[in-house]
């Protein structure tokens, strides 16, 4: 039976330590992530979030783990903006939990630590990535772990990101899950504007998603 784990990491070595450091009042925000290259590029989307946004800007695009970062919009009191990870990122747990099953739910950052709820396959995938964390040199601490979703959250805990919705959405409007199938997977990456295989992985955590938090 899947896990839900709320957990905390952080090490020096991970993505923008440097830069959530050096301006530890604004909390980055994580709304979409991509992977391509078979995991060698990493490519997130995410919203910064405080009142030294200017200083944060600065830190992001000087932090040595990031590379090709785009502000893509603006608001008074946040920036969302796209990254993706340098060969300086030396440790990137994103894709480790995506090898043992896991679908992130939630992930944000804020003064060097990394803020995450995972839905994990079984309770021993969580603990292989608890032993991953700790042979990378991460630190790791579970603050919480139940199963399914709480009965008092269950009107209220959303099983899809806002990208894996926008797929689904797509996918349903261009007939690519009509059956039998009206449109090919590169209709719905055009319109999501991401390659093939980042429209195919967000369609497949989506149902991966919706099938778990169906059956628990």
């Amino acid at each position: 039976m899947s896990v839900i784990a709320e957990l905390s990491m952080s090490s020096p070595r991970m993505i923008l330590y440097e830069a959530t450091t050096s301006v530890p009042n604004v909390t980055f925000d994580v709304e979409s992530v991509d992977v391509a290259d078979g995991g060698d590029t990493v490519k997130t989307v995410a919203w910064a979030i405080g009142d030294d946004l200017s200083a944060f800007d600065d830190a992001m695009r000087a932090d040595s783990t990031t590379t090709s970062v785009t502000l893509l919009d603006q608001l008074a009191d946040r920036r969302l903006y796209s990254y993706q990870n340098a060969d300086a990122s030396e440790v990137q747990m994103y894709t480790e939990w995506l090898d043992l099953g896991a679908a992130q739910l939630h992930v944000e950052s804020q003064n060097g630590v990394w803020f995450v709820r995972v839905r994990f396959p079984d309770r021993d995938a969580l603990a292989s990535f608890r032993e991953i964390c700790t042979s990378q040199g991460v630190a790791f601490t579970l603050h919480c772990i139940y199963s399914g979703v709480p009965e008092a959250d269950a009107t209220h805990q959303d099983p899809l990101t806002d990208a894996q919705r926008e797929a689904v959405r797509v996918a349903l409007d261009v007939g690519y899950l009509d059956v039998p199938r009206s449109a090919s997977l590169s209709a719905v990456s055009e319109q999501l504007g991401v390659t093939e295989q980042s429209a195919s992985e967000r369609l497949r955590r989506a149902t991966r998603n919706l099938a778990t938090n169906a059956v628990d």
